[in-house]
């Protein structure tokens, strides 16, 4: 006869379900509450020191983090290699330029429309007003048809947009990249958990994790690039990445299982889905996370994984050590598991026998 659960049981397990509910909350909530402008990197094209001044300290106080680049050139080679999202450009005849990367971040790149156009709007009122109140003075008729032609070119005058870097067509947003955040968390989990409880033996379930790292890579990457039409870079080397994403979360999860059973799977959830699909910054940008937080979420395998497609895709494959370094790690740190819980079991087997 099954023996009754225990109360002192019961309230443990409310408690810790309740625990792993707050966590869930938080990582989920925090970020779409308190997203927004957190030190995100962006530039303004000039020679100009007063310039710079007078466009960069507006920015600072919306939350960039603003760098001066005397060339376009060199503006557009930062953007490259994911040192900025976008930059302003101010003419000597006042008008603005944006130039932005889309495929960075569609999220920034909206931001910094929206507020180049309010700049631009605001230069526009200002300068009306100042037309406006020399005509008040005068009578000349002259004078009165060159301040009209003014009034006119102002009006027609609006914020220049450059795109640098952009996402293919048939997926202009990238929504089949932010998309991408829970297959990889979720479907990692549940692909390990399969092979820890279907495929037999050790080795076998080693290299069930590397076959299916390797399909799910080509499976995954071939729905977003040919499905989607999210990606239009070289289908084999995003694969690898989506590879390693994928290899690193099976691992991880795989070694957990193997050292800590069930435990490990219910650290594995919070690590992956819990924390690591909203925090993964894929929605908008790590820097668009609360302090903190997008850095965090950088450091797990679906943030990592998705930083290191958008790079290895869109940028060339600029600003991939930091991902390639974390995904590593992941693998690195589940093999040792694996195999040191490998060994716990024969010494059990053995005092068993």
């Amino acid at each position: 006869m099954m023996k009754a659960s225990t109360p002192k049981f019961i309230l443990t397990l409310a408690i810790g379900l309740t625990a792993v509910l707050s966590i869930m909350m938080t990582a989920f909530a925090t970020p779409a509450v308190n997203s927004g402008i957190h030190n995100v990197p962006i530039g303004i094209v000039t020679k100009n020191d007063d310039m710079y001044q007078k466009m960069a300290k507006p920015l600072d106080q919306r939350g960039f983090d603003v760098k001066q680049y005397e060339t376009e050139v060199a503006m557009k080679d930062a953007v490259s290699d994911r040192k900025i999202y976008g930059a302003f450009e101010m003419s000597a005849s006042g008008d603005m330029t944006l130039y932005k990367a889309t495929a960075a971040s569609t999220a920034v790149a909206q931001a910094l429309e929206t507020i180049g156009q309010k700049v631009v709007d605001q230069q526009k009122v200002a300068a009306k007003e100042q037309i406006q109140g020399m005509q008040a003075q005068t009578t000349d008729v002259t004078m009165l048809k060159t301040l009209d032609a003014k009034l006119q070119a102002i009006d027609g005058k609006s914020l220049r947009v450059q795109e640098l870097r952009s996402f293919p067509s048939r997926d202009s947003k990238g929504a089949g990249l932010v998309a991408g955040a829970l297959p990889i968390a979720l479907g990692g989990w549940i692909g390990s958990v399969a092979i820890a409880n279907v495929v037999k033996g050790k080795r076998q379930k080693f290299f069930a994790a590397i076959a299916f790292a390797i399909t799910g890579g080509l499976g995954l990457t071939a729905v977003i690039q040919f499905g989607l039409g999210t990606f239009d870079g070289n289908y084999f080397i995003t694969s690898l990445g989506a590879m390693l994403g994928i290899a690193a979360t099976a691992f991880f999860v795989l070694g957990l299982l193997e050292m800590l059973g069930n435990g490990g799977l219910i650290i594995a959830a919070i690590t992956l889905i819990l924390l690591g699909n909203p925090l993964s910054g894929l929605g908008s940008a790590p820097e668009m996370l609360p302090a903190g937080w997008g850095f965090f979420g950088q450091l797990l395998p679906p943030g990592a994984t998705g930083t290191l497609l958008r790079n290895l895709t869109f940028f060339d494959g600029h600003a991939i050590a930091m991902p390639l370094l974390v995904l590593a790690s992941y693998i690195i740190v589940g093999l040792g598991l694996f195999f040191i819980g490998k060994k716990s079991v024969l010494v059990k087997d053995e005092k068993e026998a």
